[in-house]
């Protein structure tokens, strides 16, 4: 079992609940860079996501994921994890977790929402590790 408690982390998305979204939105794109003086292997370093989702109202069969993005170029994307799909309103926090611990180079955060009128979301999306990273966004 990883530890992730004392450990490592940033701010991949933040959609702060005075300025909640109605649309899909994505978030800026980072270049993960790990930290090459720890003695972690660029394999063996391990990432979740810890997430809150705020959802409030909608009609029409209303819904709201977050996903999580990965790209080799930071140009194309592909979805690597994917939330928990929400279908009524209420706070939820959920870890998200990668299939295998690993990330493509590049990562951001998608908030997708469905809906005939689409449920009011804010939310943050904070990336963790077991070994030091940063966020490049170039």
């Amino acid at each position: 079992m990883k530890c992730y408690c004392n450990r490592f982390g940033s701010k991949l998305l933040n959609i702060p609940n005075a300025t909640p979204v109605t649309v899909t939105t994505v978030g800026t794109p980072y270049r993960i860079l790990p930290d090459q003086t720890d003695g972690q292997t660029d394999a063996a370093q391990d990432y979740r996501f810890v997430s809150n989702l705020n959802f409030v109202g909608g009609s029409g069969t209303p819904a709201a994921q977050l996903i999580i993005q990965g790209s080799v170029d930071g140009v194309l994307w592909f979805d690597v994890s994917l939330g928990t799909n929400r279908t009524a309103a209420g706070v939820y926090p959920e870890v998200i977790d990668t299939p295998t611990g690993l990330l493509m180079p590049w990562v951001r955060a998608k908030v997708a929402v469905a809906g005939t009128t689409p449920p009011s979301i804010d939310a943050t999306i904070d990336i963790v590790s077991t070994g030091p990273f940063q966020l490049s966004a170039s």
